[in-house]
């Protein structure tokens, strides 16, 4: 069996939900840059496809469809507005960005979480400061979305931000899995320790990103060893999330051992 992305992502929403996102409507389309065929569908009648079309766009970094997507921001349903306006953001829409930018200060935690979720998605780096200074330790939902966009922006300089929030924080699932966005060698130690937390989530998420930072070269070689001892370990944890997550980083690792067993927990 190879060790394709699909049924990697097929298990780990398996194992874990939450670590899944819903896929875009027009993923097919996406990976093929078939603007067109998005573009028929801002008009459909359902929300959800109106609002993936549009996210859709930004990505693909379409300009001409700028025209629609403001349209869309006067759009009756909220989600196809948010939609619109990250795309619109993607795109480089200054006004908007900032407008995102500003509801960081928000009373409502509400608020400050979606901005920062929308500045993740539409990529805006210019952020990055504003997301550092956004944190609230009363508010999970807020350090959570925060620790995401950051991961999303993958800006160095939000790597002892995510240190910090992964051993004291309250969001230490997400500020683990974010430093694996990075690709900074400095993350690697703080993963290391992570891997020994009472926290089988918190295990899981930061063997993943030891091997999110093995595949791009990022781990720091006077700790690789270590890692590896550590994550050979997990492969006999107590739970099958941190089982599967440290298989999959060893193979990240191109650890033999650990692309055997990743083939044996993907066809079982």
């Amino acid at each position: 069996m190879s060790l394709n992305e699909e049924a990697i992502a097929e298990k780990l929403a398996e194992l874990e939900p939450a670590w899944a996102g819903r896929p875009n409507l027009f993923s097919k389309e996406i990976a093929a840059k078939d603007v067109k065929a998005i573009a028929t569908r801002l008009d459909d009648a359902l929300p959800a496809v109106r609002g993936d079309a549009a996210e859709a766009l930004g990505l693909l970094k379409d300009v001409s469809a700028v025209a629609k997507l403001k349209a869309m921001l006067g759009d009756p349903e909220p989600v196809v507005r948010r939609s619109a306006a990250i795309a619109l953001a993607s795109l480089g829409n200054e006004d908007l960005a900032q407008e995102f930018v500003k509801n960081l200060i928000d009373a409502s935690a509400k608020v400050v979480a979606g901005a920062a979720t929308a500045l993740g998605l539409a990529g805006y780096k210019p952020a990055v400061p504003y997301l550092l200074k956004a944190y609230r330790t009363e508010h999970p939902r807020v350090a959570a979305a925060i620790a995401t966009a950051l991961g999303q922006l993958k800006d160095r300089q939000a790597t002892p931000w995510l240190v910090a929030a992964m051993k004291t924080g309250l969001s230490p699932v997400e500020a683990a899995a974010a430093l694996g966005e990075l690709n900074d060698p400095a993350a690697t130690r703080p993963l290391c320790e992570a891997l020994t937390h009472e926290l089988p989530a918190l295990r899981a998420a930061a063997a993943r990103s030891l091997g999110r930072l093995a595949t791009a070269g990022s781990v720091d070689f006077v700790l690789r060893d270590q890692a590896l001892a550590s994550l050979h370990k997990l492969t006999k944890d107590t739970d099958e999330r941190v089982r599967f997550c440290a298989a999959l980083a060893l193979a990240g690792f191109g650890d033999p051992v650990g692309q055997q067993q990743l083939k044996q927990l993907l066809a079982n």
